[in-house]
């Protein structure tokens, strides 16, 4: 790992400052108040944190050591064996986590525990909103990964496996809503529907001035995700917005820009494909190169959504 400067610690230091601020902040607005108080967000253990943490970097983590960490996560053990005994072709069965740790390798393991966790906090398959469509959001969800990780393969910008996973949980604010405030999120999406407003709009409206980006980095917080996770999650929608702009926040963004223009077809939405030239620009990308991927993205969430655990 590169050494840092003087000049870039103390911006690091500062920016952990801020972000500090703003968790004191976030933790006496009125709707983190009324998630709390819902006793409804399921207590994920610190060590899915600490276990993202090590898978980030492969090379450096003690294998006995994240096995003891991952077998404390709810349903994540099984689930990678289901995931590895139904989709692989191997000649034995997968029995333990540990074998499953070790076929998957680091970074799968990273993107299954991730989709497997994003899944627990969902009640049941329909979700508690009872207007919003959580089938059709988290094919939004899937289709930002996939855009991400071929725009992240056609830069090599960032690491591509890494970006595929982090697109998976960048919505993860929308899932709080669902499980905690169920009433919320259908308020938003009757004025998605029917007002047409942005869904960032909207949010405001009934948030009280906040939105899912916000909900969603307190939550990565509780949860001691990485810090790399925690921006992208706060700052998909608003890249500028960052004092300095990661090139995983730049892919994220026209990811989710390219995924929410497929998931507004699926609402039936008959809104404007819109996003900022200024980062497609930076990432040096054609707008044909937009177009295609916005033209192929259906039919790859398509094909992907029949792989466990990406089905819902």
């Amino acid at each position: 790992m590169a050494a840092i400067s003087f000049k870039e610690e103390i911006c690091i230091m500062h920016l952990k400052y801020e972000r500090a601020k703003e968790s004191l902040q976030m933790h006496d607005h009125p709707i983190i108040k009324l998630i709390q108080q819902s006793g409804l967000l399921p207590k994920i253990p610190k060590a899915f944190g600490e276990t993202i943490n090590m898978l980030l970097e492969p090379s450096e983590f003690n294998i006995d050591e994240c096995i003891e960490k991952l077998s404390s996560l709810p349903k994540l053990e099984s689930t990678l064996i289901q995931v590895l005994n139904f989709n692989s072709k191997l000649n034995r069965e997968i029995i333990t986590l540990k074998d499953a740790v070790l076929y998957l390798g680091a970074k799968n393991t990273r993107m299954i525990a991730i989709a497997c966790i994003t899944g627990l906090l969902l009640p049941n398959r329909s979700g508690r909103a009872r207007i919003f469509d959580n089938k059709k959001y988290w094919k939004h969800c899937i289709g930002t990964s996939i855009a991400s990780y071929i725009i992240a393969a056609e830069t090599g910008l960032c690491d591509k496996d890494k970006i595929f996973t982090y697109g998976l949980i960048h919505d993860i604010g929308i899932t709080v809503l669902d499980i905690c405030l169920p009433e919320h999120l259908d308020s938003i999406y009757k004025m998605q529907l029917q007002k047409g407003l942005h869904q960032i709009v909207a949010e405001r409206v009934v948030l009280n001035g906040i939105t899912h980006t916000e909900i969603g980095m307190w939550i990565c917080q509780q949860w001691g995700l990485p810090e790399e996770i925690i921006e992208i999650v706060g700052y998909h929608h608003s890249p500028f917005k960052h004092t300095k702009t990661s090139n995983e926040i730049k892919i994220m963004y026209l990811a989710d820009s390219i995924s929410t223009s497929y998931y507004e077809n699926l609402l039936g939405l008959s809104t404007t494909f819109v996003y900022s030239d200024k980062i497609r620009e930076a990432l040096n990308l054609p707008n044909e190169f937009i177009e295609n991927l916005a033209e192929k993205l259906p039919q790859e969430v398509d094909n992907i959504s029949r792989i466990r655990p990406f089905g819902f």
